[in-house]
């Protein structure tokens, strides 16, 4: 059955296993769970009497079609369990994020083929926000109070969950399975990700390159969206310790936004680079030259730059090569980006937190099983582009949280349950979330990417590392 999914518009099987786990890390039991009485019998209704239209206090739930307590809270019927999300089909962050709603709709196409979870069907009401704040910040609220959804999954739209993160807490609305792009999603009791936080990317690439030989560091950032400023702050906070000073040009981008040496900002909107180019590079290109060069923008701003005759890996040290090479993070890890930026990019890092459907992942059962219901969603949508996967990930955590919640759906019963639960796929490393502690993806891999002479995949540099500062360098 096809996903129940509504899109407005402003411009298989899988071997996954989810453990509820107590705070020293036993497993216990949870409402709801299965109990092997007969085929489709669930039992619980210890979450019953939380907040929500028709609560149903101190009756028995069945896991079940007609058995399931019907409209136990916001969102949810008998039949069905209504979620929301803003997504990004317009702007400039479409490059990257344009397609996670297929990874998205593929997880919520299964579920619904299979009857639904105690017999209630997804329902996925998508909002285009074209990653603007304000734009966003208002489809949430509409979504809630107007939609009235029971929970947002995924929220491909960082831009818009940002602006809406007080609000979210102060209206107690579940977010199950965000991108990570933003730390606020880490510390708001509300919000649950799956992904590996922009500050640890910045760690983990600076840690790595460090440990590689390069002590010469120089960051271009995007300086129009939180991303990059976050990220920036975090990759120089991370070189100072690793070198004791600042990187030559620093100025703290949460308020100061300039290119200058070899901490340059620019803004996306620009229509080109030569100046910020031009002081960049003559810097780095001065001795001691630099070593280890990040890129952290989206694909449309980077593409932009490395057109416009940005640094590479080979040709920044008169025909030398950087020893530490080039790195991004998760933005620029998808098959556009890569086809598009072509030889320049050729040897490039970029980074995922997730077991991207390349070599040696491929054969790997959720590997697999994600990229055949991706495709049976969408044909032309790219399996390894890491938002994509995120997306997957992310509405696969919220279908197993509503299963270990069972047929009582509340938003607090979500909660309780989110707060308890690991997650163990072949997709990431084991993630596990707990009251307060929702940094559940730490860890990342490097990918080359390959395009000489023109672009042909991505070759694996290193296994997981995981974030040696995690919990370090949050702004707010």
């Amino acid at each position: 059955m096809a996903a129940l999914v509504t899109v407005s518009t402003v411009a298989a099987r899988t071997t996954t296993r989810t453990v509820l786990v107590d705070q020293a890390g036993r497993a216990v039991a949870t409402p709801g769970t299965q109990t092997g009485v007969g085929p489709g019998t669930q039992t619980g209704g210890n979450n019953a009497g939380t907040s929500g239209n028709g609560s149903t206090a101190g009756s028995t739930f069945q896991c079940g079609a007609g058995r399931n307590g019907g409209a136990t809270d916001v969102g949810v019927t008998a039949g069905t369990i209504k979620l929301g999300a803003t997504v990004v089909e317009s702007g400039v962050g479409r490059t990257f994020l344009a397609d996670v709603r297929h990874g998205m709709i593929a997880v919520v196409n299964r579920v619904n083929a299979a009857g639904g979870i105690c017999g209630r069907r997804l329902q996925l009401v998508l909002k285009d926000d074209g990653w603007d704040p304000n734009r966003g910040f208002q489809f949430i609220q509409n979504l809630v109070e107007d939609t009235k959804v029971f929970a947002l999954a995924v929220v491909p739209s960082s831009e818009g969950l940002r602006a809406a993160d007080r609000y979210i807490e102060e209206k107690r609305i579940p977010v199950v399975g965000a991108d990570g792009m933003l730390i606020h999603q880490y510390t708001n009791p509300f919000i649950w990700p799956v992904a590996t936080a922009t500050i640890s990317a910045m760690h983990i690439m600076a840690k790595n390159a460090y440990d590689r030989g390069a002590r010469r560091f120089g960051i271009v950032y995007e300086t129009s969206y939180r991303f990059g400023i976050e990220g920036a702050y975090a990759f120089n906070a991370s070189v100072k310790r690793l070198m004791g000073d600042d990187i030559p040009g620093y100025a703290n981008p949460l308020n100061t936004k300039r290119c200058a040496q070899r901490f340059c900002g620019i803004d996306a909107t620009k229509p080109n680079y030569l100046s910020e180019l031009q002081e960049f590079k003559s810097s780095c290109e001065e001795e001691p030259k630099c070593e280890y060069i990040v890129y952290l923008l989206e694909p449309d701003t980077a593409a932009k730059w490395m057109a416009q005759g940005a640094p590479t890996v080979f040709d920044v040290t008169d025909g030398g090569q950087l020893p530490g090479g080039i790195g991004a993070p998760q933005p620029l890890f998808n098959r556009t980006f890569g086809v598009n930026c072509g030889q320049k990019c050729h040897d490039m890092w970029v980074w995922t937190g997730y077991s991207p459907a390349i070599q040696p992942f491929t054969n790997q059962p959720d590997v697999a099983a994600y990229v055949n219901e991706l495709r049976q969603t969408n044909s032309r949508a790219d399996p390894n582009n890491s938002f994509v996967e995120g997306g997957y990930l992310g509405m696969k955590l919220l279908v197993e949280a509503l299963r270990a919640l069972g047929p009582n759906v509340t938003r607090a019963g979500l909660a309780q349950t989110l707060d308890r639960m690991s997650l163990k796929t072949g997709l990431s490393r084991p993630l596990r979330w707990a009251p307060g502690s929702h940094l559940a993806n730490q860890c990342m891999m490097g990918f080359s990417i390959q395009s000489k002479p023109s672009f042909a995949g991505w070759r694996q540099e290193t296994d997981w590392i995981c974030d040696p500062w995690a919990g370090l360098d949050i702004v707010e």
